[in-house]
Order: C-alpha cells, then structure tokens, then sequence
C-alpha cells in the first residue's frame, strides 16, 4: 500500500457513522451517553476531587451527544418509515418494508381508495420469457431483486464461502453475510449489498455500507449492482475497502466458474418466475398494475400488504407487451 493510498483513506467518524447507519446505531450511541453522563463520569471521577473539575466538563459534553445522537436516531427513523411510501415514477430503487401482520388490516387511507380500483381491475402477471441455456449481462439484468440476491448468495456458496442471506424485511444495510474465518467460523468477515437497479448506485449507498461495515467490525464489503456505480461511488469505495461488482464483473466471474456449477447456477437463477419482483414485505410474487402515474410493483394482498415497488425499463416493456397481446 503506498502512502498516498494510506493519506487518502480515512475512517468514518462517531457522527458519519449515525448518518449513514440504521436508526437503532445512534439510538444506542444516543443511550451509551446517558449512562456515560449518570453513571460512568460519576464513578470514574467524582470520587476524587481533583478529578472533580473534569467531571463538570465532560457530563455536559456527553448529555450534548447523546441529544445529538438522538435527534440523528429520530431523523433516520422517520426516514426510513418515509421509504415505505409509493416510489416516484422512473426510480429504479428496490425498498424494503417491514412485514404487515395478516391479523390487522389497517384503515385505508386516501391513496389506498385511490389505487384499489386500478389494482383490482386492471393486475395482471408478468409473462414469463423462455429459460435461457447460457449466461448472458440480459439474464442478469432480467433477474428480480431477491432471485439476484440468492443468485449472489450462490455463488459465493458454490466458491466455497459459508454465505448466509438476510430476512425480508428492514436488513439494516445487508443482504449477505460471509463467513471465511476458520478459527472463528462464527465471525461474520465480509457483507455484501446487493441491488437490481435499472441504474447506477451512487455514493450515498456506498457510504452506508462502510458505516455498517465500521459498526458490525468488519473489514470488507462487497456491493454487487448489474447496472454499475457512479463515479463518486468508484472513488469512495476505491479509499474503503468496498469492492464494487457490476453486470460486466459478475458475468465474468461466472464465467471463470466450472461448466457444470455455471450450468446449475443458472438452472437455479431461473427457475419459475425468475422476473417478477418478491414483496418485500410478505415474500409473495408481486403484481403489474396500473395508476395515473403509469405501470408499478404491487402486492397481490393489498390493502393488508401495501408494499409496492417501481418497475424497471425492461419490466415496463415486457407488461406493455402482454397488455397489448
């Protein structure tokens, strides 16, 4: 490593990392202050008086982060909450929700009135193409988000990397976790984030990756997205310790594996419906569906499921065709 390389790099900050984690990591940093401000300076130093003078000074800086943190764990929270309503047309982004109990259906709000006509009247499945005899950057790109996911969690599998997926709901910036410690088998070493985007990840995602990575303690990260990564993503990946896997690496990596494991990945890649999307939030096979603002993802429980994702360019073109065959 040069020492340009060791200059450029840096390690995320206590505040970088409550930006660009899960709620729940500044509402516990938020939470370790109060005990720091009532417990721990008290005890450390209120014992003796001439630690005393330090005591006053650092209690008020530690009830100041704790109120700092809470406000980012309060400010995440509602964002996250925020993601679970409906994408805004064009977006290629795939978002999870929290599952919805199947033994409470919710009042219906304006918007769900709104949609229930068309999502009654005008669903229908996505037809289903022909199952490809090789791989190719189109059956990659065609893969749905969670088929992608699992597809990923293969192959590490089949290179002989103990790989676990997540469970569908709120992944808190994970998809996969890899386990390649021999003395300690239960250490997670690297995890990996996966998105079937119609677009590149910028940087923002990537920056999320390495506070998690910063806050689970692990060294490496892995992010795997068909359609590629924006410059600012390249470059802060390149200084982190993130590998950036597009369409392109992928399929060369797959390539490199042997005939008969490239053939039963891809046998596994595409069986059943390989395209249409899996909600996020109950794990069924969404539906196409219409609105005002054009084709998107629902799910086929709605209203006791609302989970609905955006369609990518490629789905767009696929229900066009099946609605107007």
């Amino acid at each position: 490593m040069n020492r340009r390389y060791r200059k450029s790099r840096r390690e995320p900050g206590l505040i970088e990392i409550a930006l660009t984690s899960d709620w729940k990591v500044s509402a516990g940093m938020s939470a370790f202050c109060v005990v720091g401000a009532l417990v721990i300076v008290p005890v450390l130093f209120g014992g003796q008086p001439l630690l005393r003078g330090v005591a006053a000074l650092v209690t008020p800086l530690a009830w100041m982060m704790a109120t700092v943190f809470g406000c980012i764990s309060l400010l995440r929270f509602s964002r996250q909450q925020a993601k679970t309503s409906l994408p805004s047309e064009g977006s290629g982004e795939v978002r999870r929700t929290e599952p919805v109990s199947a033994a409470v259906n919710p009042p219906l709000s304006a918007l769900d009135e709104a949609l229930m006509p068309a999502c009654s009247e005008k669903s229908m499945p996505l037809c289903v193409p022909e199952r490809p005899t090789e791989w190719t950057r189109e059956v990659i790109d065609r893969l749905e988000w969670k088929r992608f996911e699992d597809v990923c969690c293969e192959f590490y599998r089949i290179k002989g990397i103990r790989a676990e997926t997540t469970d569908l709901g709120a992944d808190g910036g994970v998809d996969i976790r890899l386990f390649q410690n021999d003395g300690d088998p239960g250490r997670c070493t690297a995890i990996v984030q996966c998105k079937a985007w119609s677009q590149a990840v910028g940087v923002k995602l990537i920056r999320e990756l390495r506070g998690v990575m910063a806050h689970q303690s692990v060294e490496k990260g892995f992010f795997m997205a068909p359609n590629g990564f924006t410059d600012d993503a390249r470059a802060f990946a390149g200084e982190n310790r993130i590998t950036l896997v597009d369409g392109r690496l992928f399929l060369a990596m797959l390539e490199r594996l042997p005939e008969t494991s490239r053939a039963e990945l891809l046998a596994f890649a595409t069986e059943g419906d390989w395209i249409t999307p899996t909600c996020p939030g109950c794990g069924a096979k969404m539906m196409a569906r219409e609105s005002k603002r054009g084709p998107f993802w629902g799910c086929p429980s709605f209203p006791r499921c609302r989970s609905m994702l955006p369609m990518r360019a490629a789905d767009k073109s696929t229900h066009r065709h099946g609605v107007e065959g």
